[in-house]
């Protein structure tokens, strides 16, 4: 049973997608494939990670005012039509299209228009199966990218009809890139392959190799310095993959994600929840791979016949985060790595700009960003807002504590944090109050890029600049430096304190709560993820920590976005409000994903929950990996160093089974629910390290074997070795989680009736 999680969810279409958003998402970290059309053409819109015209014309940079003090300097004076001039309108007319992510085009494959259909996506397999009966008769189809070759694979078995397999580059269905200045493509042949090459002006090139006959056919792209070495190994990529057949090359794929899914896996009573957990890996796994650029607004599934939204940009103040959310529990922190190796490479490039643009030491991390650090117009309410820096600091510290790698933590993790800190420090500005200010800063697009959303000491600026202290100090610790920490020490005690109504509620900044239904919660980052205020915490934490999310809900959820639930499923769950929890994951499978799963950022059935309606769709992939992190929140969790297992679950849930999730201090769990209460746990140790674990028994009595740990209150405490492992089971149970799967698929989640 064990890994079987991910091969029970599928997507399954009984008619054809006769539109790219509806289409079966295929990929390999690298490549990107949208399987999609009603066979007159078969569709594949291919996309690559690495494909991005970085050009931009910087000359904005050079007014006089452009700088942090300038900034300040028009802000304080009420200039702000001059202000958005400098900061953000002359960037957007010298920069009206790039730098942007592009892709490929399309592959058409004609096998006549389909009287029946029917194709399924197998998450666990990651490949697409189907058949389509056409005039000409019935075809087989089955499509995946391979998982360890820059190769796209189609197979369409049956009656040959119509054109062969062509590929109708990007440039031919928008005009876009010939505004860019890219050079047509160049077509031509290899004996039995056609290649299309492609220049990226000063960039780099790309080629894709395909055969025009099948039945099988193999799509390889890849990229070079140059054009005719691009075309080079596309050509060879294309041979190899031709010379092992498209069985063989299946077998491959199919054993590599398979080894993929053992990492871990969960199983609820509910197949649609349970969907969204692997559908969110799945996605991230199909678009991340450690040695690649990582994944942008979309992944590598363009949209199809267009340039991607917002540019397919690197954006900071929220998508970059929920997209990498699912790689820390689900044990799979090298799709973590794509994203902080990226940092570490544009950390040279950050701190940089940062000396250039605010005059100090240390890494600011503007709000939108392209390969290269490289920046991308946007609101510069927006771009040039604080937060950003801290909320990937955030990434990094929970990439090393889900880890607890000592090598990775010197070379890469506090390296990159110990930068955020030092450009906090250094812009802080004492005040006669005593204490250190955010001079001017933005809540998340807030009063989106009107005077109104600029104001000192914004509560989501706070929070994380006060964490990052703490992140810092407990990094030197494991490295047994103390180079920042009494500069850090010094800092959290002087920072500003959070701004409260007397009712204690969490504002967006000093005299300002929020009084809107809003899509980002940004006001409540102390509480999560930045976890300032716990529920463990004093009386006036959890009394804040009440208020703030009460007055959060009372406004309503009109404002709302998919990547809000997603948020908030996790709040809901580290604050003990497991039934909140659900609520949101249960309105975000409801409300925010079309018929593939995919997160359009609409409600497209127009049901009222929203004002993001209609059909004016945007694919963005963070929601659904961001809404995964939910249920993992749901189920483990371990911040302050106590790990809590079913900390969240709602009533209803009353049989649960997961297996190897990680947790913060990198211990791996396993642990079964039956009948509404917790019936085993198994904890091993990854590093050494002391395990205090939350009594999930309520006290009942319990069986222990392998490391000795004794009760202290609540908690089950002891020191384990690497490798080291525990299993505690109620008396009288057991601990097989296979057995337990059965238990769960058949559970009652009927809310109807009194349960014991």
């Amino acid at each position: 049973m064990h890994g079987s999680g991910a091969a029970s969810h599928t997507i399954v279409h009984q008619v054809a997608p006769t539109r790219w958003h509806e289409g079966l998402p295929l990929g390999n970290g690298t490549l990107g494939a949208m399987l999609w059309g009603d066979g007159g053409p078969l569709c594949l819109t291919l996309d690559r990670a690495d494909l991005w015209d970085l050009r931009g014309n910087d000359a904005y940079q050079s007014d006089p005012d452009y700088s942090y003090e300038g900034l300040l300097r028009l802000a304080a004076a009420g200039r702000f039509d001059e202000a958005r001039e400098v900061f953000e309108a002359r960037h957007l007319r010298d920069n009206p299209i790039g730098p942007t992510k592009i892709s490929i085009g399309r592959a058409e494959l004609n096998l006549g228009e389909a009287t029946r259909y029917q194709c399924i996506l197998n998450l666990g397999t990651a490949t697409a199966r189907g058949t389509m009966t056409t005039a000409a008769g019935q075809h087989q189809i089955v499509a995946f990218v391979c998982h360890g070759r820059n190769t796209i694979c189609l197979r369409a078995d049956g009656p040959v009809a119509g054109s062969p397999l062509t590929l109708k580059p990007l440039a031919e269905m928008n005009d876009s890139l010939s505004e860019l200045g890219h050079p047509p493509p160049d077509l031509s042949s290899d004996g039995d392959v056609q290649v299309l090459c492609q220049t990226i002006p000063d960039g780099i090139s790309y080629a894709v190799a395909w055969n025009t006959t099948g039945p099988d056919y193999y799509i390889a792209i890849e990229t070079a310095a140059s054009a005719e070495e691009a075309r080079e190994a596309s050509v060879a990529t294309w041979r190899l993959a031709a010379e092992a057949g498209l069985d063989r090359l299946h077998e491959e794929h199919v054993a590599a994600w398979g080894e993929f899914w053992q990492r871990s896996a969960v199983y609820l009573p509910e197949e649609r929840i349970e969907f969204l957990w692997y559908f969110g890996l799945y996605l991230l796994a199909s678009a991340a791979r450690r040695g690649q650029l990582p994944p942008g607004l979309q992944g590598v599934w363009a949209m199809d016949g267009v340039l991607p939204p917002w540019r397919g940009e690197y954006a900071m103040n929220m998508n970059v985060q929920e997209t990498f959310w699912p790689a820390l529990a689900s044990g799979h922190l090298e799709l973590m790595d794509c994203w902080c190796d990226f940092m570490l490479q544009c950390l040279p490039r950050a701190r940089e700009f940062t000396q250039r643009f605010f005059g100090t030491e240390g890494s600011f991390w503007p709000g939108e960003l392209a390969p290269g650090f490289v920046l991308i117009w946007g609101w510069y309410t927006v771009l040039y807002a604080w937060s950003h820096s801290g909320w990937l600091a955030w990434m990094v510290w929970q990439r090393w504590r889900y880890s607890m790698d000592r090598t990775w933590l010197e070379q890469t993790g506090y390296p990159l944090v110990a930068e955020v800190f030092r450009f906090y420090s250094a812009n802080l500005r004492p005040g006669e109050d005593g204490y250190l200010h955010v001079p001017l800063s933005a809540s998340t697009e807030y009063g989106c890029n009107t005077p109104d959303a600029w104001a000192p000491d914004p509560n989501l600026d706070l929070a994380l600049i006060r964490r990052c202290c703490d992140w810092v100090t407990e990094m030197e610790a494991a490295l047994g430096i103390a180079v920042l920490t009494p500069q850090a020490r010094d800092v959290r005690a002087r920072l500003a304190p959070y701004a409260l109504t007397e009712d204690r509620v969490l504002c967006l900044w000093p005299g300002k709560p929020l009084d809107i239904s809003y899509h980002h919660p940004s006001q409540l980052m102390a509480i999560h993820p930045a976890m300032d205020l716990t529920i463990e915490g004093d009386d006036g934490d959890r009394a804040t920590i009440s208020a703030s999310l009460e007055q959060y809900l009372s406004l309503g959820r009109w404002g709302w976005g998919g990547h809000t639930y997603a948020q908030m499923a996790s709040l809901g769950a580290v604050v003990g409000r497991a039934e909140f929890a659900y609520d949101c994951l249960h309105q975000f499978a409801e409300y925010w994903i079309g018929p593939n799963a995919l997160h359009l950022n609409r409600d497209l059935r127009c049901t009222g929950m929203t004002q993001f309606c209609g059909d004016d769709i945007a694919f963005t992939m963070e929601a659904s990996c961001g809404v995964a992190a939910g249920v993992n929140d749901m189920l483990l969790q371990g911040w302050n160093d106590t790990v809590r297992v079913f900390p969240a679950v709602p009533a209803h849930w009353r049989d649960i089974a997961f297996r190897e999730l990680v947790t913060e201090g990198a211990f791996t769990v396993s642990a079964i629910r039956r009948n509404g209460r917790t019936a085993s746990v198994i904890v091993r140790a990854t590093v050494a390290r002391r395990l205090r674990l939350r009594d999930p028994f309520a006290g009942a009595d319990v069986s222990m074997s392998g490391a000795a740990l004794v009760r202290e209150g609540d908690c089950f405490v002891g020191p384990m070795n690497a490798g080291e492992e525990v299993v505690l089971c109620l008396e009288g149970d057991t601990c097989d989680i296979d057995a337990a799967v059965a238990t769960v698929r058949a559970s009652d989640t009927s809310r109807l009736g009194l349960r014991a």
